[in-house]
């Protein structure tokens, strides 16, 4: 039988961890800390790491930096960051796309995010749109789907690449309106808007912030959104499931992630240094002007809406038989 001594020199030594962990919280952060984008600067993603990384700095007293890593899809900068020092100053601004969807899509992705990266707070949702060309002269979703079904396999989908959230979100809405289309998958959203412009597109599901303007300037229609509720960038739009479309509800988000194995402590310290700065009125307008809504939560509650989002993106990249080598 192991003497007292021997247990207590074994609760002790157990303990030690904890205690240094909890510390380290007490006291963190301590130095630099750097926030990577998975993407260019400039893009929605881009914005919302130096806002925060912004008032971050003012309210922790130690910069938080931004350094942008494209490439590979925006699964390059997880990659870099699933490989770091699990010490809290290595961060992922990621999102839908390069979590959720390029899993789901790829046979070779290189990494897990699943099981390389841990959650630490969902930062934004952003519904999508269903925009289309001005040759489009209806008025509602009703309209629109009756117009493809008029002439199936004649009008085109403009997707932002194969594989991407554009892609499978046309892929989602062929299979929930039974309705037939060709996808025509563009380098970008920009490319993607021209082609809707031009009429060589005739609609798109697309990330509000890349037709915004043209809808409010009367050159794209915006027929619904894809959220819960209504889009704060195109109140005026109806929801999918507000105008006819059941249980279509799909949205992008924005959240930080640490590498795997990240000491708790310091995780909830870092969630709760996020949302204290992301619930900043300013921040939360600026945000909204781009089609972005400030949406944060506890480290639990973000770790299962991700593994919700995995779940979701899977089943439909599967319906839709979409996969990339």
């Amino acid at each position: 039988m192991p003497s007292l001594k021997n247990v207590i020199s074994l609760i002790l030594a157990s303990s030690v961890p904890f205690c240094m962990q909890s510390v380290q919280a007490q006291t963190f952060p301590e130095r630099t800390v750097t926030i990577l984008v998975p993407f260019v600067p400039g893009g929605a993603f881009d914005v919302v790491a130096r806002l925060a990384a912004e008032r971050l700095s003012k309210e922790t007293g130690q910069q938080f930096i931004v350094e942008n890593k494209p490439g590979a899809g925006g699964t390059l900068g997880g990659r870099i960051v699933s490989q770091s020092k699990p010490d809290g100053y290595t961060l992922l601004l990621s999102g839908v796309g390069p979590i959720s969807i390029s899993p789901a899509v790829y046979k070779n992705l290189g990494y897990d995010p699943a099981t390389a990266l841990a959650p630490v707070i969902q930062l934004t949702t952003s519904p999508f749109v269903l925009v289309t060309s001005q040759e489009f002269k209806g008025k509602s979703l009703d309209d629109f789907t009756a117009f493809l079904k008029a002439s199936p396999g004649k009008y085109n989908y403009a997707s932002t690449g194969n594989g991407t959230l554009v892609h499978l979100a046309g892929e989602y809405f062929k299979n929930k309106t039974h309705t037939d289309f060709e996808h025509i998958p563009y380098s970008g959203g920009s490319q993607a808007t021209l082609a809707l412009m031009s009429g060589d597109a005739t609609f798109s599901i697309t990330n509000i912030p890349n037709v915004l303007s043209q809808i409010k300037a009367g050159k794209l229609i915006g027929v619904a959104t894809t959220g819960k509720t209504r889009s704060s960038a195109l109140p005026d739009l109806p929801t999918m499931a507000e105008a006819g479309l059941k249980d279509f509800e799909l949205s992008g988000w924005i959240g930080i992630f640490a590498p795997a194995g990240t000491p708790e402590p310091v995780i909830e310290s870092l969630n709760a240094a996020f949302s204290k700065v992301m619930e900043n009125p300013e921040m939360k307008k600026r945000l909204e002007e781009q089609g972005d809504d400030v949406t944060t939560g506890s480290v639990a509650q973000f770790k299962q809406y991700v593994a919700d989002s995995d779940a979701k993106w899977k089943q439909i990249a599967t319906d839709a038989n979409v996969s990339i080598d």
